[in-house]
């Protein structure tokens, strides 16, 4: 990774830190101002809305991107947005006029949903195909979080909201404005979008599949979601208690296992982690196991949050509409809460936590089911006997050789997948570059990179690295 692109790296994630903090501290902080002029039973109301008003505002960033072409209208509308933004949060949080606050409220949160559908874009380009991805993001949002937590539990003064949101709106208007001139020269978005279209079937099924996955993944936690705000506002409880630091733990925890193997553990682990989430919501019916209800919540959310982040972080570069593709998994968190908080928390009230665990458990088995094929990956293939057949050994063993060369010299996918071309085919440049659906020109640079990797200049080296690497290995 050149140095050029490092400092881009790092400064997203840092500012990907800073936009789910103000995010996540906007959100609270309105819920806490309706319970204080509606009373805690409107709030769930004001939650729905604003949930719905944040999945607007992902949709009007891809939908803005998509249509204003130049860089210099794009710019004002950034700090239009910005601005109103932050103007919008300072008004909200000192009025007591009903109308204004709604207003200005749900202004703010489609402000910072436009915000982040843009966060979100300029990550998925930046961390494309980067093997450390995981650990980024989720670093930054645990980091995030816990900046949260002492804001609002050590930081108690009528100023700390106002404070944050006049600091890090400019500093992330600043880096929307300048980070431009800090991506790669030649843009992934671009290549991609272009070599590589949605019409794919592989590429479509692979995200109807996520996005069923992440609508029944919001609903589970949905069925405790709307209990636990509403529970907040009435005091029974604080989601911004010492319970959060497990939401702030887990989310590095699930980046770090996303990184593993290419994703391949992050989906185990979810479902595994959403099968334990199911003891929340029968802990939820007695007011003393309030807290441990809420600890399993925030483990699940980790993992959860964690998945649709980095699932559609990961395919978005590779669609024609990217601006939209990064932040689906956020929209679809968003307008899926929004629709079933105030009907699950109606089953709640009127069947109590049995009906929220039976939901719990038919929507985790649903999720099983729809990422058993991903799952699988993890699953380690059986031992063969002495009696296998020769040929299956040696392809497993030629697999596994395969995949620790490309840890070895940090491959990314699709490096991996050009050197297995380069290795197995006889093909040419071109005729890999349209089996793989690229440019000659992108192809010629995975080659390039390949080749700098495994300090090789043909594809005769790169069968003697290959070869050096098994003796070295045995």
């Amino acid at each position: 990774m050149n140095k050029l692109k490092s400092t881009s790296v790092i400064s997203t994630g840092l500012c990907f830190a800073l936009c789910f903090f103000s995010f996540q501290l906007t959100e609270f902080t309105v819920n806490d101002r309706a319970g204080l002029l509606f009373g805690a039973d409107f709030v769930d109301v004001v939650y729905a809305i604003g949930l719905a008003c944040t999945a607007l505002g992902f949709l009007s960033f891809s939908i803005f991107n998509a249509l204003i072409k130049s860089d210099r209208l794009r710019l004002m509308l950034t700090c239009f947005i910005g601005i109103l933004t932050c103007l919008s949060c300072l008004l909200f949080y000192l009025t007591d006029a009903h109308t204004l606050f709604l207003i200005t409220a749900f202004a703010a949160l489609i402000g910072w949903g436009h915000m982040a559908g843009q966060m979100y874009h300029r990550a998925s380009i930046l961390f494309f195909e980067n093997e450390f991805t995981g650990r980024i993001i989720g670093f930054g949002m645990g980091c995030g979080v816990l900046l949260q937590f002492v804001v609002q539990n050590a930081l108690r003064t009528k100023m700390a909201f106002p404070f944050c949101m006049v600091v890090s709106v400019p500093i992330l208007l600043f880096y929307f404005n300048t980070a431009s001139v800090c991506l790669p020269p030649e843009d992934t978005s671009q290549e991609h979008t272009t070599d590589q279209p949605t019409n794919k079937p592989d590429l479509k099924c692979q995200l109807l599949t996520i996005m069923i996955a992440t609508v029944a993944m919001t609903l589970v936690i949905t069925l405790i979601d709307g209990v636990v705000v509403q529970k907040h506002a009435q005091g029974s409880l604080s989601v911004s208690s010492y319970a959060r630091l497990f939401y702030a733990l887990s989310l590095p925890v699930a980046g770090y296992i996303a990184d593993i193997r290419r994703r391949c553990y992050l989906p185990l682990a979810t479902v595994c982690v959403l099968f334990i989430s199911t003891i929340a919501t029968a802990l939820m019916g007695a007011p003393e196991t309030f807290f441990p209800a809420t600890v399993f919540m925030y483990i699940y959310s980790g993992f959860y949050v964690m998945y649709l982040t980095l699932t559609f972080i990961d395919a978005a570069p590779q669609t024609k509409m990217p601006a939209l593709w990064a932040g689906m998994g956020r929209i679809l968190r968003s307008l899926t809460t929004a629709v079933m908080v105030l009907p699950t928390l109606w089953l709640f009230q009127h069947f109590g936590a049995i009906i929220m665990v039976i939901g719990s458990c038919l929507l985790s088995i649903i999720t099983l089911l729809l990422l058993l094929p991903s799952i699988s990956r993890a699953i380690p293939a059986p031992d063969r006997n002495d009696d296998s057949a020769d040929t299956t050994d040696s392809a497993i063993t030629q697999h596994e050789l395969l995949c620790q060369y490309f840890e070895h010299f940090h491959f990314t996918p699709r490096e991996s997948e050009v050197f297995e071309k380069l290795i197995d085919t006889e093909d040419g440049v071109q005729e890999i570059a349209d089996s793989l659906y690229v440019s000659r020109r992108v192809l010629q640079r995975y080659i390039a990179s390949i080749y700098e990797k495994t300090g090789t200049k043909s594809r005769v080296g790169l069968f003697r690295s290959l070869a050096s690497f098994s003796k070295t290995i045995e």
